[in-house]
């Protein structure tokens, strides 16, 4: 009963005005789509977006890439600045944070906001805003990319950071704290085996003031003195960093790097391109229902090694959206053609560009697969390292042949938001 929408599309191919000049017979309903399970009617039926721009609406067209929600997570290790309380005296400690009623304890992060440059950067100001006191001076640092994780609508990257904090002056918040936190502990791996699990969940209207004597068990006054977890993520990444401690291991995941240093080829690089947009007009975020969503396109760029005849082989995919496949299942797609003879896999690097647009992302990953013969792959070009176009590639040929190590497990890379076995 109205006439059909139109809208003019941006140079990235999505419309960001609809034509106003239609005038519908009746009134229309824009629905805000935000489910990843009514993905399919979305495609069918088309989608309306809130937007910080234009008409207030954003019709994306059909089969265009979904946005999704963006997290950022740290396990935050506490560093000494004198020697007297170095970690050989002291067991390792972790930042965990008392969030607001009710939800518990749990590691400082949250959304990714379109003022972040760079997940890393959430990552710091969400740490800053839950877990420290005002103007606390020292500003944690993120060493490691310990998960990136992918599930329909969201995509959470997990960091291992560093935060250097004295007994005499602690920069960690204390209670009543504020509207982001009630306060922030540093705790040790069996303090935090001492927290309850999230209990059964409990209808919001249910909960009681703290003042009543009648309370709800699991208020905020109780949560305090019979600590329990909002989910399962401390348990599994301070397990994972305490593992590698007792172990005298490496920091397990990926080492953050400086996209300027030339010298580093394997880590995790963070960056946000400055060549996606020519004016600030130009710039038309996307948010649902209050939450930054960005566009984020996948590359996995494979390397395999052939160690009995010493050539190289390079593949590359490209998923448009990351909600139609994840990277361990694209990673994994593309090195089940070498299944018969591979014997070792893993991770050499991850890269993530933030568009200056405000609105797309692209992470690319770099696995690579050692094989023992490539006479079964006919199909697949085998050459040496220095035969490689990419000088990238290169690199990474390179170092992999030195056996320095320093990769990360391909488990990083995640297709649920699940505890880690």
């Amino acid at each position: 009963n109205s006439q059909q929408l139109t809208s003019t599309p941006s140079s990235a191919g999505y419309p960001t005005e609809l034509d106003r000049s239609l005038k519908p017979k009746r009134s229309i309903c824009a629905i805000v789509v935000a489910v990843p399970r009514l993905k399919q009617a979305c495609f069918d039926r088309g989608r309306s977006l809130h937007t910080d721009h234009g008409w207030g609406e954003l019709l994306l067209p059909k089969m265009s890439p979904l946005p999704s929600n963006a997290f950022s997570l740290a396990a935050i290790v506490r560093s000494y600045k004198t020697q007297k309380q170095s970690q050989e005296q002291k067991k390792q400690q972790y930042v965990l944070v008392h969030e607001r009623f009710p939800r518990g304890w749990w590691l400082p992060g949250g959304g990714i906001e379109h003022k972040d440059s760079t997940p890393v950067d959430a990552a710091v100001r969400e740490t800053i805003e839950e877990a420290a006191l005002p103007q606390c001076g020292d500003l944690p640092v993120m060493t490691h990319l310990l998960s990136l994780e992918q599930t329909q609508g969201r995509i959470r990257f997990i960091f291992r950071g560093e935060w250097c904090d004295d007994d005499e002056q602690s920069i960690l918040k204390c209670p009543p704290g504020d509207d982001d936190s009630i306060e922030a502990k540093w705790i040790t791996w069996e303090e935090i085996n001492n927290f309850k699990r999230r209990r059964k969940h409990i209808p919001r209207e249910q909960w009681l003031d703290d003042s009543n004597d009648n309370a709800h068990p699991l208020s905020s006054t109780t949560s305090v003195n019979h600590p329990w977890l909002r989910a399962h993520e401390p348990l599994t990444f301070f397990g994972m960093l305490e593992n590698s401690l007792q172990q005298n291991d490496t920091v397990p995941g990926l080492k953050l790097c400086q996209v300027e240093d030339k010298d580093e080829v394997v880590g995790a690089f963070f960056s946000r391109s400055k060549e996606s947009c020519q004016s600030a007009s130009e710039v038309q975020t996307l948010t649902i229902q209050g939450r930054a969503t960005f566009l984020i396109h996948l590359k996995c760029r494979l390397l395999v090694y052939d160690s009995e005849n010493q050539l190289f082989a390079t593949m590359s995919s490209f998923v448009d959206d990351q909600n139609e496949q994840t990277l361990r299942q694209l990673t994994d797609e593309m090195i089940s053609q070498f299944a018969s003879s591979t014997f070792e896999t893993g991770l050499q690097r991850v890269e993530y560009t933030a568009h200056e647009n405000g609105r797309d992302a692209t992470l690319t990953v770099f696995p690579y697969a050692i094989t023992s013969s490539n006479q079964d792959f006919n199909d697949v070009k085998w050459i040496s390292k220095d035969e490689l176009a990419d000088s990238l590639d290169q690199r990474l040929a390179a170092h992999l042949l030195s056996g320095q190590g320093n990769f990360a497990d391909l488990n990083i890379l995640r297709a649920t938001e699940c505890a880690m076995q």
